[in-house]
């Protein structure tokens, strides 16, 4: 699904993570660009380039998860927007259960989110996160 602006986007993704967290895909799976260029970057494996590999590593990191234990926390440290580009440069913190662990689990990630205006509306082009350790 695009979204009719970066600030609906944005908000768009931040969902799509408590839906992740929470063993759903299909949020996140809707932000996705399907050109070529699209690129997922996670901490669990090498990058994906193209929606017919981003969304199998989409679908894995969702089963992952078995439920959020509270809100995203997002602190932004940058963000850059032009007319058809938009880049979004934060910290995520999140608790959540995972599959086989017990107790929660306190997941924190540095991400660089890119979304483009496409002809329907802005997509996610570039999710790039990796744990901050500090």
């Amino acid at each position: 699904m695009a979204y009719p602006s970066f600030e609906a986007a944005v908000a768009a993704s931040h969902e799509a993570l408590v839906a992740m967290a929470n063993a759903d895909p299909l949020p996140s799976l809707a932000l996705w660009s399907r050109r070529a260029e699209a690129v997922l970057a996670n901490p669990l494996g090498a990058p994906k380039r193209g929606f017919a590999m981003i969304e199998p590593e989409v679908r894995r990191v969702a089963a992952m998860f078995a439920g959020a234990a509270g809100p995203l926390e997002f602190e932004e440290v940058s963000r850059i927007l032009t007319a058809d580009l938009g880049c979004l440069i934060g910290i995520e913190r999140m608790q959540a259960r995972h599959v086989g662990r017990d107790g929660i689990v306190q997941n924190a990630l540095r991400v660089t989110t890119v979304f483009q205006r496409e002809d329907d509306g802005w997509r996610l082009v570039l999710r790039h996160a990796d744990r901050v350790v500090a």
